[in-house]
């Protein structure tokens, strides 16, 4: 009877195992994609705490040849922004590669609207660009976080 029980214990692991993986996949996969989505989210608003907030303190955001090293810096750089130009991301195809519990990778695309300050609605004009973002998540203290993200232009505007 016992080793019965054994055997039945040990198929139970089995089958339950890779359902456990695929829940940690799952979960990881959706707590990097809303990494994605919290930044365009927050770069919209203009946010600068909460788009800070999404990166880790030593974090690289390199975008358009700018690049900003640490929470500080992504912090700073959106600071102000309130009265600048309305920009809205448009976020779509999100792949995320989950390397382990700790880490995890992406890609997404996005298409860039810009328009100058002023009352809204905006006039509508084509986008300002249309790119990828390729990114690294890692979990931290504080949950998930993007490590580095860098913006990788596909269409721009011609000159």
């Amino acid at each position: 009877m016992l080793k019965r029980a054994r055997v039945c214990l040990l198929a139970l692991t089995v089958c339950i195992t890779p359902v456990a993986q695929a829940d940690s996949q799952a979960a990881i996969e959706k707590a990097c994609t809303d990494l994605v989505m919290d930044y365009a989210y927050y770069r919209d608003r203009p946010d600068a705490e909460g788009l800070a907030s999404i990166f880790t303190e030593d974090a690289v955001l390199s975008v358009l040849g700018q690049v900003f090293n640490g929470r500080g810096a992504i912090r700073a750089r959106l600071q102000g922004a309130e009265q600048g130009p309305v920009f809205r991301h448009m976020m779509s195809t999100i792949r995320i590669f989950v390397e382990s519990e700790a880490r995890a990778t992406g890609v997404s695309y996005v298409t860039v609207y810009s328009a100058p300050p002023g009352e809204l609605p905006r006039p509508l004009v084509q986008p300002s660009g249309v790119g990828e973002y390729h990114d690294v998540f890692v979990n931290t203290a504080e949950g998930w976080k993007i490590q580095q993200r860098v913006f990788k232009p596909i269409f721009m505007p011609a000159p």
